[in-house]
Order: structure tokens, then sequence, then C-alpha cells
């Protein structure tokens, strides 16, 4: 099992603490192997916590299944906004535009799960 560092806004529910979390003055907030809830991943937010280090499984080519999730998230967000490039400043827009970005992700994800081997 392979150790990743990520952003907050990079966690999903169900991944696994790496490393214990501990806030500035030392004290520990969560433990090792911890798995993340969304109310864990808002907590840590309010804690001013900026990464942790979660574990991954190795796919194919050394990557990890997390690093290759958050390649397609930004090369999903970046065709998006060339697409929707001439009416990203219109809120309504850019709604449709993220809610665009997390079917093509689920896609994705669904596509790498049926393709799994048992």
């Amino acid at each position: 099992m392979a150790v990743v560092s990520l952003k907050l806004d990079e966690l999903k529910p169900g991944m696994i603490l790496a490393e214990p979390v501990r806030n500035q003055s030392g004290s520990l907030l969560l433990d090792k192997d911890t798995s993340l809830t969304k109310k864990r991943i808002w907590m840590l937010k309010t804690w001013g916590i900026d990464k942790v280090s979660v574990k991954g499984k190795t796919k194919e080519g050394g990557k990890l299944a997390v690093e290759t999730e958050l390649e397609n998230k930004e090369a999903i967000e970046k065709e998006l906004r060339a697409k929707f490039e001439d009416t990203i400043n219109d809120p309504v827009m850019e709604t449709i535009m993220k809610a665009a970005a997390r079917q093509l992700q689920k896609s994705l994800n669904d596509t790498d799960a049926k393709n799994k081997p048992s």
C-alpha cells in the first residue's frame, strides 16, 4: 500500500489516513488508519489542516488510484473550462459546468470499477 499527501479538497469519504493528523500544538486530532467521512473532512478544514497523508492502492504504471482520479478530474475541469469559457462568469453556467464535471468523474470511476479484475 502506497502513501500520498492530499489537499483537503481532494479528500473523499472512505479514504484511510496513512499518518496521524495533529493540530498546531501537536495534539492528536485523528489517528493513523482512521477512515475519513464527510464530517471528519469538514472537521479537518475547521481545524485549519491543509494536507493529510492517505493510503492508496497502486495501479498499473506505478501510479496510485487516487493520483489517477485526480489527474482525470483536472483533465475534465480543463476541458470543460475551455468549452464554457464564453459563459464561465455566469453563475448558472458555472453550476452546470461543475455538475457536468461531477457526472463525468462518476462515469470514469464507474468504468474503472467495471474494468477492475476480480
